[in-house]
């Protein structure tokens, strides 16, 4: 996801650079590039400092399931109509405009992100490192290695979270700030013995290296509260190497399950399959980063599907 935003990035430096890579025409000011969602078509044009500034993992605000580095550059003209209008707007190709307005209103009511028609700027409003106090459909707890977690499988699934309306807390064992695999770093809300899993409707484990050389597979803290997860019958997610936990907590036997490494979790009993994401019964599991924004959407379809969204 990063390498994609980071060719968006190029591109956009491009267009400033040199006007024949731009994909804007004379119906729109000068300056201004158009970007498309690749699943829904929906279309915003920015000038290069605004795509910039927008986070590579918001979702898409009119269908959440492509996200704003997997936007591809398309011809204003083409996307917007010949009647460009002289200042950028945001439309959804095959939409009318009240369509496009209502999608983002409905948007704009959840609080994730803002969008100003007209103006064509996007700016999350989600925090980094913080749980989203204003979310109302309760909270998901993510779960982190204290060192080499996966940001890509804590950024993908915890932006969806929160544009859906739920909150989320951060736990890890031990430290106060959790470091990923690439350098990234987030502030931890609660060490592990300080949950309360009476809090949340959902448990998710985020994946990394760090579940391998840190050996949190086998640590008993990881275990005990997956285990407590697993006797309350609460939603459980694991992605990447983070099913390893659940597999050595024993509760992974059985079930159909995937992970980065299926070696370890069929060891203890786990039937493999080869989706991306399975879900089987309060267990979701995810094959890896590439997976981040599947196995969000299985998390919300599984939380709404069994009225756990309060």
């Amino acid at each position: 996801m990063k390498m994609l935003f980071q060719k968006l990035f190029i591109l956009l430096f491009l267009a400033g650079a040199y006007p024949v890579f731009a994909q804007y025409d004379s119906g729109t000011n000068e300056g201004y590039t158009c970007w498309q969602c690749p699943v829904c078509g929906y279309v915003v044009s920015l000038t290069a400092d605004q795509a910039a500034s927008i986070n590579a993992y918001s979702p898409c605000p009119v269908c959440y399931s492509a996200y704003a580095g997997n936007f591809v550059p398309v011809s204003c003209q083409t996307a917007l109509g010949s009647g460009a209008p002289d200042t950028p707007e945001t439309t959804k190709s095959g939409y009318n405009r009240t369509q496009v307005e209502n999608g983002i209103a409905n948007l704009e009511e959840e609080g994730s992100y803002e969008i100003e028609t007209g103006s064509a700027r996007i700016s999350s409003q989600v925090p980094k490192s913080s749980s989203d106090t204003s979310s109302h459909k309760g909270k998901i707890l993510m779960v982190l290695s204290p060192q080499q977690y996966q940001e890509e499988e804590l950024n993908v699934p915890r932006d969806y979270f929160q544009s859906r309306g739920y909150s989320v807390v951060l736990a890890s064992k031990g430290v106060k700030t959790a470091t990923g695999m690439n350098g990234e770093s987030v502030l931890v809300d609660l060490d592990l013995k300080e949950v309360d899993l009476s809090d949340y409707v959902a448990v998710v484990f985020v994946g990394g290296e760090g579940i391998y050389s840190l050996r949190l597979n086998i640590d008993p803290d990881y275990q005990a509260l997956a285990k407590s997860t697993s006797a309350q019958k609460k939603l459980m997610g694991a992605i990447c190497l983070a099913p390893w936990i659940l597999a050595d907590a024993g509760l992974l036997k059985g079930k159909r399950a995937t992970a980065s490494e299926t070696d370890h979790i069929k060891s203890k009993g786990a039937i493999i399959s080869d989706e991306a994401v399975v879900q089987d019964g309060n267990i979701i599991t995810g094959n890896g980063p590439n997976a981040s924004g599947e196995f969000a959407q299985a998390i919300v379809a599984a939380l709404e599907a069994s009225g756990n969204a309060s």
